[in-house]
């Protein structure tokens, strides 16, 4: 039997970006019969990675580690962590190196790989340079193609010519239990609506006001029968109780939970609502229909793919935009509760009549399916 190709995905973050390579990745698998996919990422989305059947190997870069040893000041454990994964990267020799991601960052770790050949954007989509890095670079003639069919370009460079492959994440079975044991100990039932009111750090231009998502919350709580679970990441547990206060309704999860459980979370749900952000696209990429508030971004580019999802937005000669400084926010303020509402009513209007709930059980991987999956995620610190 001969050697099956090794072709090395390279998309290191952010959670939306990595999730809209999902399906080139899914294509380049199902059109390279007996092809591995080893994926080079960066965060705890390796762990779901790992539990995806088209990608057989996964290179986790510990940025985390690296940069808490050198605030630490330990150089010496900075270069075993370097020397290590280095060690890794460059134990396999690839056919063929895939660059989903288009920096700097991206490029440094390529040339560090072993492969025949390199791939990756031009200029349209690349930056910071990072296509010097590529042997064969690959362009689109339209700046504002959505994310998932920019990527696709890449796929379609190596021949590889199929419509766009729909994909359905799957959650690890431990993520699916503690889902399950956290909904139960807060007898939490469905029908479930996720609710995502925040953006990080970075992206808080993006965010729709907290009063309005309340206001929102309230014309739910008066019209859907449904239990709302108010979403939360990383230091937003505060605003997320104020959410529930403020609107008298929601139910809000008692833990920061990780890229795999949220997923699980997701997956448990039958509508997700909230602004542009990667938890939107784990929404869209878990299963279900998604209701998306966006401002100043481009939806053409950004926005939850598929044709079950809606998005709301203003029509304004100043949006889609890039000025993160924006004092009117206008894109933004100008969206008022009920508009949202009516599209969140029309949607469960649409969904409900094919609502089942036969038994508690969710289908997940097996025990033993988990189990080689985890092999292929190599952490390896």
């Amino acid at each position: 039997m001969p050697h099956p190709h090794e072709i090395l995905v390279v998309r290191l973050t952010s959670l939306g970006d990595v999730l809209m390579s999902l399906p080139a990745v899914k294509a380049l698998k199902e059109g390279s019969p007996g092809t591995r996919i080893s994926w080079l990422v960066e965060g705890s989305i390796a762990e779901l990675l790992s539990c995806q059947g088209f990608v057989d190997h996964v290179v986790r870069f510990p940025r985390d580690l690296i940069m808490k040893s050198l605030k630490g000041g330990s150089g010496l454990e900075t270069l075993r962590l370097l020397s290590g994964f280095f060690k890794k990267l460059r134990a396999i020799k690839y056919d063929v190196l895939i660059d989903f991601h288009g920096l700097l960052k991206s490029a440094l770790l390529d040339y560090a790989a072993r492969a025949e050949k390199k791939i990756g954007f031009a200029r349209t989509f690349a930056r910071e340079g990072s296509w010097l890095a590529y042997d064969e670079r690959v362009d689109g003639a339209d700046a504002h193609l959505h994310k998932v069919e920019r990527n696709m370009l890449l796929v379609r460079h190596l021949g590889i010519n199929g419509t766009v492959p729909r994909v359905e994440l799957v959650a690890p079975p431990s993520a699916e239990n503690y889902v399950n044991d956290l909904l139960t100990e807060h007898a939490i039932r469905p029908p479930i609506i996720a609710l995502f009111p925040f953006c990080s750090k970075g992206s808080a231009f993006k965010r729709w006001d907290l009063a309005r998502y309340a206001e929102l919350l309230r014309r739910m709580k008066e019209s859907i029968p449904a239990t709302v679970l108010i979403l939360w990441g990383p230091g937003e547990e505060e605003e997320a109780r104020q959410l529930r206060d403020m609107a008298g309704a929601g139910v809000v999860l008692p833990a920061d939970l990780g890229v795999a459980q949220l997923c699980a979370v997701l997956k448990r749900a039958d509508m997700y609502v909230g602004g542009d952000t990667g938890v939107m696209h784990l929404a869209a990429f878990s299963g279900i229909p998604v209701v998306a508030i966006f401002g100043p971004t481009d939806p053409k580019v950004n926005a939850p793919y598929g044709p079950e999802h809606t998005v709301v937005r203003k029509e304004l000669p100043c949006s889609p935009c890039r000025d993160k400084n924006c004092k009117e926010r206008t894109c933004l303020t100008s969206i008022a509760p009920d508009e949202v509402f009516e599209e969140v009513n029309r949607m469960w209007n649409r969904i409900k009549s094919n609502l089942q709930y036969p038994n508690s059980n969710i289908e997940t991987m097996s025990n033993v399916q988990c189990a080689e999956s985890a092999k292929r995620a190599d952490d390896g610190f």
